[in-house]
């Protein structure tokens, strides 16, 4: 979520706010890392039953509208849903330019679903999704 005040354009108005503050910091902590992070509602479908996929492609048809345009006074821009397989979620992903300039990605859940729903969502992130864009889980020191 961003507010589009030069722009409708979500993608847009999101890399011009990491621009502007990765200039910023340029100019007044040089020595500063530039580490930026990006939300986004992911939720792979994977290993979830067919009731489930069929929420999930509800939840995203149902927010969906909101994307292609400012909401209210503050010109509210809003990320689309990455709801489908790990393997579209990767494409779109990959195609994001928001992405490629982030240091670090964030999955955001809905707040209406399961804890079932959660465990399927976040198994299918952390094996079929992160692994393809690199991550790889941190070593769990020994006791």
């Amino acid at each position: 979520m961003v507010f589009g005040e030069a722009s409708d354009d979500f993608t847009t108005t999101q890399l011009s706010l990491i621009n502007g503050y990765r200039a910023r910091l340029t100019a007044d902590r040089p020595d500063q890392p530039r580490r930026v992070a990006l939300g986004r509602v992911i939720v792979p479908t994977d290993s979830a039953g067919a009731a489930a996929r069929e929420r999930y492609r509800q939840y995203a048809a149902s927010r969906y509208e909101r994307t292609l345009a400012p909401q209210g006074e503050r010109r509210v821009l809003f990320a689309p849903d990455l709801v489908g397989s790990a393997e579209q979620i990767v494409e779109w992903l990959h195609a994001d330019p928001v992405l490629a300039e982030t240091n670090e990605l964030r999955l955001e859940l809905p707040y209406e679903f399961t804890l079932d729903d959660y465990r399927q969502i976040l198994h299918d992130t952390v094996d079929l999704v992160a692994p393809q864009l690199g991550w790889r889980p941190a070593a769990v020191p020994a006791r």
